[in-house]
């Protein structure tokens, strides 16, 4: 199901659906159900510039973990002044950036030409271009930017075939990407500061805001200290204890009371002088904590 949702290609991706129906009938029906259109991004309706994944909301609450226990106004500030510094960091980078291009876009441009020079490149007329490598052939036009293989025009930038094709007309690369992987816009992104709020005492506040009396929600607090972590999925596994010396779960080898596991296979005798002996009465399988002449015990 991974390989369907990133191939850029119809083909591979009705290809890797019939290898999962065969693989397993209700992951493919529970995918079906869930609609190709939100997971695939063959049939994404919109452009994903190469992402598939939108972690934002995860981001912010592991951020608010701690912060979630601090009253409204505070909580308030505390995300402020947060973004407040996100912003300034992120701002200084982008324009501490050397390139034309992010970051993290001429980095997947270094790879790709790496790639080129393995490639054979036909020029069919001025914008279109046959390109060849290891039997595989592929038709660029850099006048409509566009591949066979679907990755110049879902992600509005270079794609190998694309960037072999504009090095044969020593075009620059960084007109036939998107804007959106470009330095200039990654600075207007946060060119905007957060601007701090002051005391509250300094604010001006509306006479109608002010008048209004915002009551507490109708809402009955559960029993027991809220929760700060989130539910695992059913998807996610559990980790249980196990003991290192008898290979039981549920304990560990320091409140370990049963006698030590011996490997199967060759006959192993352990002897007794080698066991865990109670420090108290001296017999084998438990300790002084458990031990049952522990309370009759005179000191």
């Amino acid at each position: 199901m991974d390989s369907a949702a990133r191939t850029y290609s119809e083909f591979n991706y009705n290809r890797h659906m019939e290898e999962l129906h065969r693989l397993h009938k209700g992951a493919f029906e529970y995918a079906i159900a869930a609609g190709p259109y939100k997971w695939s991004r063959v049939h994404y309706p919109q452009r994903r510039y190469r992402l598939m994944t939108t972690n934002v909301a995860e981001c912010i609450n592991s951020c608010l973990k701690f912060a979630r226990q601090l009253p409204m106004m505070t909580l308030a500030e505390f995300i402020r002044n947060m973004l407040q510094k996100w912003f300034h960091d992120r701002h200084a980078a982008a324009r501490s950036m050397r390139h034309q291009l992010t970051n993290a876009a001429h980095l997947v441009i270094l790879k790709r030409v790496e790639k080129c020079n393995y490639m054979t490149v036909n020029p069919v007329d001025w914008n279109i271009f046959s390109v060849k490598l290891k039997g595989n052939q592929w038709t660029v036009n850099l006048h409509l930017k566009t591949c066979t293989c679907n990755k110049f025009q879902m992600d509005h930038f270079l794609c190998s075939h694309a960037l072999a094709a504009a090095r044969e007309r020593n075009l620059d690369f960084t007109s036939l990407c998107a804007d959106y992987y470009k330095r200039e816009t990654l600075i207007d992104a946060y060119s905007v500061p957060i601007m701090p709020v002051g005391h509250p005492s300094s604010w001006v506040v509306p006479s109608d805001i002010a008048s209004r009396v915002v009551l507490n929600p109708k809402s009955k607090r559960q029993s027991g200290r809220p929760m700060e972590g989130r539910h695992a999925s059913s998807s996610e596994r559990t980790t249980t204890q196990s003991c290192r010396r008898c290979g039981q779960s549920g304990h560990n080898s320091r409140r370990c009371s049963n006698p030590p596991m011996v490997n199967e296979g060759p006959s192993i005798s352990v002897p007794d002088e080698y066991r865990r002996k109670c420090s108290i009465c001296h017999s084998i399988g438990h300790n002084k904590q458990t031990c049952p002449e522990k309370d009759s015990t005179v000191e």
